[in-house]
This record gives C-alpha cells, sequence and structure tokens, in this order.
C-alpha cells in the first residue's frame, strides 16, 4: 500500500496501523485530540478560527486511489 496519497484519517482507521499504534501504546482518541488541536491552531494562525471544535470526518471525503 502507498500511504503517500492517503489522509491522516484514513491512516488511522487502517486495522494494521491502528495494531502498530496499539503496540506502541498509542491511543487512538489522544492522536484524534492531537489532530483537532493542529486543526484549530491552523485555523487560529490563518485567522479563520472560530469557537467550535474541528471535528475528524466521519466519512471519507477524498477516496485514496492507493488504498
Amino acid at each position: 500500500m502507498d500511504i503517500t496519497g492517503c489522509s491522516l484519517a484514513e491512516l488511522v482507521g487502517d486495522p494494521l496501523i491502528g495494531l502498530v499504534m496499539k503496540s506502541d501504546g498509542v491511543e487512538r482518541s489522544e492522536l484524534e485530540r492531537l489532530f483537532q488541536r493542529v486543526a484549530r491552531e491552523r485555523l487560529r494562525a490563518k485567522g479563520l478560527g472560530n469557537h467550535r471544535r474541528p471535528r475528524l470526518p466521519t466519512t471519507e471525503t477524498v477516496r485514496c486511489s492507493h488504498c
């Protein structure tokens, strides 16, 4: 699988990557919170920040052509 074209949501949702994260002691919920915080900070830096917390997509918006 060529992961260069995959989104972070796709990678985090991949079962094999999930197993690696689990074996490394990475909790998916903590990683998702990190993504949300980074997204907020990036929006704030662009002057687009609002008071709502951005959410990770629950459905795939762009299909990875390599996955």
